[in-house]
């Protein structure tokens, strides 16, 4: 059963079968993007969210005390947790051509051959036609 660990922390993160068939890698980095959500209530008051982090939402009474709130919530909440981003890739088994088996198939068989000629006869003749 392949184990995935932290690679800063060697904290067990998953241990699973299905890890097997997976080359994971992480990375470490000092800035991202987020997205903001900005929305206008009925009241006026501005509700400012982050997409990617669905407990950080603030309400202010304008649009930029809001992005300044939610900046300041984000700031907080990232600040007691590491972000690790994960690449994730699956191993996907080589597979053979499913018509490769038919290869072949019909060679020596006189009957296929004769019926083989004859489609390429027919195939002639509508080529020809088709010039004319």
């Amino acid at each position: 059963m392949a184990k995935l660990e932290n690679p800063l922390t060697g904290q067990l993160l998953i241990s699973s079968p299905i890890l097997e068939n997976m080359d994971i890698m992480f990375s470490s980095t000092s800035a991202f993007n987020l997205h903001v959500l900005l929305e206008q209530t009925e009241t006026g008051r501005t509700i400012a969210s982050i997409a990617e982090l669905a407990d950080c939402q603030v309400e202010a009474d304008t649009r930029k005390e809001a992005l300044q709130a939610i900046q300041e919530l984000v700031s907080d909440r990232l600040s007691r947790v590491e972000v690790l981003p994960l690449e994730v890739s699956l191993k996907q088994p080589v597979r053979e051509n499913p018509w490769t088996e038919f290869i072949g198939m019909f060679e020596g068989d006189a009957e296929f051959a004769e019926m083989a000629a004859q489609w390429q006869a027919e195939r002639d003749q509508d080529a020809d036609d088709a010039i004319i």
